[in-house]
């Protein structure tokens, strides 16, 4: 039961993160701040977390590419390797 809680709870952690990356990702911030929300995803997930996270991400991105909003969707995926390099990063550093 506290393995399903544990497992809740972090999908709530997802969900937050995928608003703020949506959130930067149409704010009116010149530059999103996509590597400080890629440092504080990995502090706080655990490595599933942050993969589902990418996940859900990169379909965010295939439904901005059917749109046709091509910038928005090249923006995600500057996001995506964000994450991706420091997933990379802490998989060398644990092995």
């Amino acid at each position: 039961m506290r393995k399903r809680n544990l497992a809740f709870a972090e999908s709530l952690v997802v969900s937050s993160f995928r608003r703020r990356y949506l959130r930067e990702l149409r704010g009116d911030q010149e530059r999103p701040r996509y590597e400080e929300l890629a440092a504080d995803a990995v502090a706080r997930l655990s490595v599933g977390g942050v993969r589902q996270l990418c996940e859900i991400l990169k379909t965010e991105r295939a439904e901005l590419r059917d749109l046709g909003d091509n910038r928005l969707a090249d923006s995600l995926t500057s996001a995506i390797r964000g994450l991706d390099s420091r997933m990379q990063i802490l998989d060398d550093l644990l092995h």
